[in-house]
């Protein structure tokens, strides 16, 4: 059965084998093996997640199938990409390449919605690569809306994030 848990301290290293896992087989392919090294060193070491696991603005959750981890999804309760207030932000929405196209990505965003929805917010932001097209068409099917845009450094490579909004009707 599939189901939805929040990452604890104790589950740091597996996070971190599966956020370097999870980024890699979606841009590697795109990216230098130099850009590669140096943001997965600096951006998913346990240290690094450690700190974020820390924040209390930031919520981690594992998407598991019989104990076997699918994917993660890392929110901010507060959005800090744009200026709007009171919107959740999706920081992080992957899945491991075996388990995409089989609507486990529409499981994790729906459980951010029901999150956004629960803490009253009035929609949810995220970013994502311009040259990520299957994502952007994903989340377009999603009901998000550009709205901008900014820079995003992997390794010495700066690239840019279009930034996306899904906003409620209340």
């Amino acid at each position: 059965m599939v189901k939805i848990v929040e990452c604890k301290m104790t589950d740091v290293e597996e996070l971190s084998q599966m956020s370097v896992q999870t980024f890699s087989e979606t841009f590697a392919k795109d990216n230098t093996k130099e850009n590669m090294k140096s943001f997965l060193d600096n951006s998913y070491n346990v240290q690094v997640l450690s700190e974020e696991l820390k924040n209390s603005n930031s919520k981690f959750y594992f998407l598991v199938d019989n104990d076997k981890k699918m994917g993660y999804l890392k929110i901010k309760l507060e959005a800090d990409m744009i200026e709007q207030k009171n919107i959740l932000e999706i920081e992080r929405i992957y899945l491991l390449k075996e388990y995409q196209n089989h609507g486990f990505g529409g499981s994790l965003m729906k459980y951010a919605q029901d999150a956004a929805i629960d803490l009253h917010r009035d929609g949810i932001c995220l970013g994502v690569w311009e040259n990520n097209f299957k994502a952007q068409r994903f989340y377009k099917r999603q009901g998000f809306k550009k709205i901008g845009a900014h820079d995003f450094n992997l390794g010495s490579d700066r690239q840019t994030d279009y930034i996306l909004i899904k906003k409620f009707t209340q």
